[in-house]
């Protein structure tokens, strides 16, 4: 009778943690629909914003750019979760991280799961924006756009990366990394008899698209990251839902064993003793 009341504990407490992980499944899933939605209408402004930029930096003049410096301090800024149960996001950002990072780097958190792994390993990691991914508000992303381009204008760093998951699929996303400071010029602008007319210069329009162009990039990455964060954590609560119910069937299968051994048990008992009384 003892197993069978250890039994009837187990079935009833993974019952109970499958309902946990059922119900996170399925704020996951709205979540993940959610930040999907509007991850993808901005795609296509970003990548706009981004091709603007970088053919009018193609036409800047290199050798007069007050933004090249001699710091060799690099700011690196870790995109991260504030919550765990969701599978190993958070640890394939950190394994990828490793090959990017170095100990001169000063490093920015957004997510409490960064800071906490980071945070006995760097000395130069400012906290002031873990909470920045949680509600993501363009209002606060553009005041963290201007102080990334206010302390690079000031020849504090060299460069400014960003490391974070890119969304592939519901399945898949994977780390990556980009470089947001200074622009990186990889695209090549068809050369024509007579170039365009850049009213009043490309340098001065070029200024006035930073904060816009930062605080688009910075906004879309939150997003990626957020959709990926919810992916990876509905699938981690789809297979833990999955064994909660592979495990209760089997202790239901243990229980009716045990249950039909007692019932038998107590039969042969009193055909005993009946047995025993008529003799």
């Amino acid at each position: 009778m003892s197993n069978l009341v250890k039994t009837r504990r187990r079935i009833n407490s993974v019952s109970s943690t499958r309902k946990i992980t059922n119900a996170m499944e399925l704020v996951a899933s709205v979540k993940l629909k959610r930040f999907k939605s509007i991850m993808e209408n901005g795609n296509n402004y970003v990548d706009s914003i981004l091709d603007v930029v970088e053919k009018l930096n193609s036409y800047i003049n290199k050798d007069n750019d007050s933004s090249l410096n001699k710091s060799n301090i690099k700011l690196v800024i870790i995109v991260n979760s504030n919550l765990g149960l969701c599978a190993s996001y958070n640890n394939d950002l950190f394994k990828y991280a490793q090959s990017i990072l170095s100990k001169d780097d000063e490093i920015i958190t957004i997510g409490l799961k960064g800071f906490n792994h980071y945070k006995n390993l760097f000395n130069n990691i400012n906290s002031k924006y873990i909470n920045l991914g949680n509600k993501i508000c363009i209002e606060d992303v553009n005041h963290f756009a201007d102080y990334i381009y206010k302390e690079f204008k000031s020849n504090k760093y060299k460069e400014v990366r960003v490391i974070y998951t890119e969304y592939i699929n519901s399945i898949t996303y994977a780390p990556t990394n980009i470089q947001l400071l200074p622009v990186k010029n990889e695209l090549e602008v068809e050369k024509s008899l007579m170039e365009p007319i850049i009213e009043p210069n490309p340098e001065a329009l070029l200024k006035e698209l930073m904060p816009i162009y930062l605080s688009s990039v910075l906004y879309q990455i939150l997003l990626t990251s957020q959709v990926s964060e919810q992916a990876s954590r509905r699938v981690a609560m789809e297979n833990a839902t999955d064994n909660a119910d592979d495990l209760i069937k089997e202790l239901k299968l243990e229980y009716n064993k045990a249950r039909q051994g007692a019932i038998t048990q107590e039969i042969t008992e009193v055909v005993s003793g009946a047995n025993n009384v008529n003799n």
